[in-house]
């Protein structure tokens, strides 16, 4: 079976990122209303910048464009962005000791809602630090892991 677009996007943003030392922490190819978007989020310790973002851009426009994408779609190079809903270990492993925000897909003693520090993330379960104590959720059951901004 053919490599997902998103998974073909990510070797080539991947290639071309790390002379820039930047990392191609996640690509999505997803469907918002009428619109496709190929997404690519980058990551470097001191931050993303804009001219991180085109330099990369710049740097696989016409490689994505050679890829079998039958319609009509929009490339994004961007940093994470806190809204972004944290996937892959390396995020997790990243922002490991971070504030997040984890919704449920039900909810758990009448909360779908919990802000906390993120302790640790594995295959089957979330661990995070809600006023000195450690809450533990199925993975199964969360429906999204967002950071949390803090002033």
């Amino acid at each position: 079976m053919a490599k997902s677009i998103a998974k073909q996007a990510f070797e080539i943003a991947s290639r071309h990122a790390i002379k820039w030392s930047i990392e191609v922490l996640d690509t999505e190819f997803v469907k918002e209303g009428p619109d496709k978007y190929l997404r690519i989020y980058l990551y470097k310790p001191d931050g993303i910048t804009i001219d991180d973002c085109e330099k990369v851009h710049r740097d696989i426009d016409e490689e994505i464009d050679m890829l079998d994408i039958k319609d009509a779609y929009y490339l994004e190079v961007s940093s994470l962005g806190y809204d972004k809903n944290l996937k892959t270990d390396r995020e997790f492993e990243i922002f490991a000791n971070s504030k997040v925000n984890i919704q449920l897909y039900k909810p758990i003693e009448k909360e779908k809602n919990y802000e906390g520090v993120l302790i640790n993330r594995d295959q089957n379960i979330t661990v995070i630090k809600i006023d000195e104590k450690e809450i533990i959720f199925e993975n199964k059951d969360i429906a999204k892991i967002t950071r949390v901004f803090e002033f």
